[in-house]
């Protein structure tokens, strides 16, 4: 190649690195001109799954605990909190959502954003409104909600496990192996613990927890257990939580009868199942609502990214339940994971406890 030839070709070089700083320079420029919040009320909330409202009050809740760096960088911090929300929310891949002329993101870019934003998230608001109830008057309000809609007495919550899918772990990850998050059904999965009151919002939720682990595993080291065990102890005996047969009939846990003796227990079973029926909304409307937790998509994190990730739409869903934001019936996820094991088990004195309380329960409560 002469010298003509290679001042040719670096010109060519030139011009095409100035080509891709101009529609940098322009993708920036779009972004920074156009303003979500001047979205139709529709397109807002089919974009984001929130309205203006309760994402104006999540910006100015995240905006706080911001570190400076974050606040003050080349990408603004509203940027930051649409690219995770729109992220969230239609399960799309990274480089979709940066397209978006609304968002307008490099991949780097919106990945470190959602890391970011769901950080903050789960450091700060998460307790704030994923909240298991303590005082007497929290439980009376979830016990009264679920006996106005279920006919059911002293119950502070319905639990479950639901898997969500996740990217196989590396072979090499000694942190996350990837054989553990292998999920009966062979794929790799956080088990998610959830337990909710009667009107689908969150109470609690676990994903700590890989695919392989069962229910009552997860259950059986939970704080939410430890609680309600300390507090039956210290005599509060009304308050339990309902769950299905992969569960342990415990005195602050419920399940139902695997074998019902008499009408009775009958009767006992079909309530129960009527206010299970709860949780399993409240998973069919989480999934539904924020889409990268669907069971037909996969969370292309490592399990902890995954788990802050989960926590944050837990966080979402509770807010857009405040809002009063309905999820239209055609978009909420109808999946039952069912339990194909029931629990064995294994503390008998607990199970002796749990039963007499089930059938005093039974004696009081059914009537035949």
């Amino acid at each position: 190649m002469n010298v003509a030839q290679i001042n040719i070709f670096v010109g060519i070089l030139l011009e095409e690195d100035e080509n891709r700083n101009f529609m940098r320079i322009q993708r920036r420029r779009l972004r920074d001109e156009l303003n979500p919040f001047d979205l139709t009320n529709n397109a807002f909330r089919q974009m984001f799954r929130l309205d203006k409202n309760s994402v104006y009050q999540l910006i100015n809740s995240l905006l706080p605990h911001a570190t400076e760096r974050h606040i003050l960088s080349g990408i603004p911090f509203t940027t930051k909190v649409f690219a995770t929300l729109n992220f969230i929310s239609t399960g799309s891949y990274q480089n979709s959502v940066g397209c978006n002329s609304w968002i307008s993101l490099s991949q780097t870019s919106i990945s470190r954003s959602i890391h970011y934003i769901c950080e903050l998230i789960v450091n700060h608001l998460l307790q704030q409104w994923v909240k298991f109830p303590i005082t007497p008057e929290e439980k009376f309000f979830v016990k009264n909600g679920f006996y106005e809609k279920y006919n059911l007495r002293g119950i502070v919550g319905a639990i479950d496990g639901t898997h969500v899918d996740i990217l196989a772990p590396p072979e090499t990850d000694e942190n996350f192996p990837p054989f553990v998050y292998i999920n009966r059904k062979g794929k790799h999965s956080i088990n998610v613990m959830l337990i909710s009151d009667s009107s689908c919002k969150i109470l609690a939720c676990s994903a700590r927890f890989p695919g392989s682990t069962h229910d009552s595993a997860i259950w059986q080291i939970s704080g939410i257990r430890v609680h309600l065990s300390r507090s039956y102890f210290e005599g509060d005996v009304s308050s339990r939580l309902i769950g299905d047969s992969g569960y342990p009939l415990e005195p602050w846990l419920f399940t139902p009868f695997l074998q019902p003796a008499n009408q009775a227990e009958e009767q006992f079973n079909a309530l129960l199942t009527t206010g299970r029926n709860v949780i399993e909304r409240t998973n069919g409307v989480l999934k539904g609502r924020f889409r990268c937790l669907s069971r037909h998509r996969a969370l292309i994190y490592s399990p902890d990214r995954a788990a802050n990730i989960i926590y944050t739409c837990c966080v979402l869903h509770n807010i857009a339940l405040h809002a009063n934001l309905i999820l239209p019936e055609e978009e909420i996820e109808h999946y039952r994971e069912d339990n194909v094991n029931r629990h064995d088990q294994h503390n008998n004195d607990l199970l002796h406890i749990g039963r007499n309380l089930r059938n005093n329960y039974i004696r009081e409560n059914i009537i035949i």
